[in-house]
Formats: C-alpha cells, structure tokens, sequence
C-alpha cells in the first residue's frame, strides 16, 4: 500500500495559479501555425494553377502544331531553329509565370 501512497501523491494533481506566460506562447504558436498553414494553401493553389495554365499554353500551341500545317518551317525563319525553340520556351514562361504574378496572387 505505500507504493501506491506514493504513485498516487506523484500523479496528484497539485493546485496552481494559471500560468499568463505559458497560455501567450501558445496562442502566439497556434496563430503561427494557422498563418502557415494559409501560406501553404496558397502557395499549393498557386502551384496548380500555374501548372494549368501552363497545360493549357502547352495544349494550345500542340493544337495550333497539328491544325496548322504551313510550308513555313522553323528552317524558314530569318533566325537559326535553336534560337526559335529557345524563343518559343521564353514565350512560354512568360506566360505561365508572368501571368499569375501579375495578379496579385
């Protein structure tokens, strides 16, 4: 019965006086962990709709590709065919990347 005794006054629970500093760390913890969590959000929202929008461009330009067979070719450009693929990916960036920065998100 002493072992008990004593187990029992280790897990007592003592009478204390609210602790104001400890409840401030927390709630300024829980309010870090909500703006993060919202951060994340939006970051993976964005995310998506970057990675959309860039499958769109993407489709477009594979449909334009398909329906639009000319005799004009990347060899016809007054520019070299590599410097025309390096343009082409620009444009794409531009669109992709420049597009949601521009608003606001």
């Amino acid at each position: 019965m002493i072992e008990d005794d004593k187990i029992a006054a280790l897990f007592a629970s003592l009478e204390r006086d609210p602790d104001p500093a400890f409840v401030a760390r927390i709630e300024r913890m829980v309010r870090a962990e909500q703006r993060a969590t919202a951060a994340r959000r939006s970051a993976w929202r964005r995310f998506a709709v970057e990675c959309i929008a860039g499958a769109a461009v993407v489709a477009a330009f594979s449909l334009l590709w398909r329906l639009g067979e000319s005799e004009a070719s990347l060899t016809a450009l007054p520019i070299a065919p590599a410097a025309a693929a390096a343009a082409l990916i620009l444009a794409l960036w531009f669109a992709v990347e420049l597009r949601p920065a521009a608003t606001g998100r």
